[in-house]
């Protein structure tokens, strides 16, 4: 069983998330971003829970899932992996203070959530992506309620068919939306072909802050 791992997060992530387009950054602001990421690597509790199932014909056993995409996904898939992730109440709580007293703040913290529940399903993918290899499988990329064709409403299912809110405490809105609001639901494939997975975002690069396609609002696709 995977343990939820929340580890260092990174800066160009946060700043992506603030809209960053190649500006230059003061150090001030350099000093509240890291001040801010402190104070929410403080105080996340990253809570997991996940279920494998079978699938058939690119449909995961016990889910009525609608949409073309995730079966094009699954279609070489003989199990899935459904997962969801929060970062806890604690982190909830935090974004609601610095909303009343502090929205400069609040708009870091929120980026730095954001950062952060990507994190720790960054983690739980290369996990599980680690110990399947070991058995000669293969994970697909994520995918997510509200990816493509994939409606938003599958949230209330994947919240029922993994009980998120008795293991984990994430419930689900009457409008689909996850509470606490730094939290994921997502679907993995296991195939025993190799899959074609995404590269890796512009965070990543060495030229991030540099970049003149993000000056530009583009990107060099690698």
């Amino acid at each position: 069983m995977q343990a939820p791992r929340l580890t260092e997060l990174n800066p160009n992530e946060v700043l992506l998330y603030l809209g960053y387009r190649g500006q230059e950054i003061s150090s001030s602001l350099e000093r509240q971003i890291s001040s801010c990421i402190e104070d929410v690597m403080k105080i996340a509790r990253p809570r997991l829970v996940y279920r494998r199932a079978a699938v058939l014909d690119g449909r995961i056993d016990g889910l009525s899932l609608a949409g073309h995409d995730i079966e094009e996904l699954l279609s070489s898939c003989h199990e899935a992996i459904v997962m969801a992730a929060t970062l806890g109440s604690e982190a909830e709580a935090l974004l609601r203070r610095k909303e009343v007293v502090n929205m400069a703040d609040a708009l870091i913290i929120d980026s730095a959530e954001s950062t952060a529940i990507e994190n720790v399903a960054n983690n739980f993918e290369q996990d599980m992506r680690d110990e399947l290899a070991s058995g000669g499988l293969f994970l697909t990329d994520r995918f997510s309620p509200g990816y493509g064709d994939l409606p938003l409403e599958t949230q209330d299912q994947l919240s029922l068919f993994l009980d998120t809110e008795h293991r984990i405490g994430l419930s689900v809105t009457a409008d689909h939306l996850m509470i606490p609001r730094k939290s994921v639901t997502c679907i993995m494939g296991i195939s025993r072909v190799e899959q074609k997975l995404r590269k890796r975002g512009c965070e990543v690069c060495s030229m991030f802050r540099s970049c003149s396609y993000r000056r530009s609002g583009g990107a060099c696709n690698g």
